[in-house]
């Protein structure tokens, strides 16, 4: 249901995520817009000089100076499943504010499942970024053959994210290999 609704939502700049869903009985699944309820702002600004000292040792400036991308919205609604286990569904939304956005399109790059590529993309994606092709080749060629709302910072948190990962099981392998040492030396 949810890659209907994204093929559906997503070209039109919105976008849902599933607030719930019950499983007992008839099966019920809520979806609210992306943009509905309130930002947490539960982190105090941030002092500027702490993003010049951050750029003078040439690390990343902290994220807390973004903004939220929610604002309120109260779209959401609900499909039940008519009879248990029928798979078939009744849209339903609880009120009538429900079934209004009060806000317009998004931009495609601005919510992350809008830029997310379909799994074949993404492996062969993958395979580029372990081979060590520049990000900035890779966005090229995505966009050569359509998918232009990838952004480069997509591309860099994936590279990271594959470094990381191959750091864990090089030195899983390495735990694996040096399990079976017990450190003790014969003595003849």
């Amino acid at each position: 249901m949810q890659a209907t609704l994204d093929a559906w939502t997503l070209p039109r700049g919105y976008s849902m995520r599933i607030a719930g869903a019950k499983v007992t009985g008839k099966r019920k699944v809520r979806w609210v817009c992306f943009r509905g309820g309130e930002a947490r702002h539960h982190r105090p600004p941030v002092d500027p000089s702490v993003f010049v000292k951050a750029k003078e040792e040439g690390r990343r400036k902290p994220t807390t100076d973004r903004t939220s991308k929610k604002c309120g919205c109260l779209f959401k609604f609900e499909v039940i499943e008519t009879a248990k286990d029928s798979d078939v569904w009744v849209l339903h939304y609880p009120n009538e504010e429900h079934k209004v956005h009060n806000h317009g399109p998004s931009t495609d790059t601005s919510d992350p499942r809008a830029r997310k590529l379909p799994d074949f993309v993404s492996a062969e994606v993958d395979g580029w970024l372990r081979e060590g092709r520049l990000v900035s080749q890779i966005q090229e060629e995505l966009r050569r053959r359509g998918y232009v709302n990838v952004l480069n910072t997509d591309l860099y948190n994936r590279k990271r994210l594959l470094k990381k990962e191959e750091s864990q099981q090089q030195q899983q392998g390495n735990n694996a290999q040096g399990g079976g040492q017990t450190g003790q030396q014969v003595v003849g």
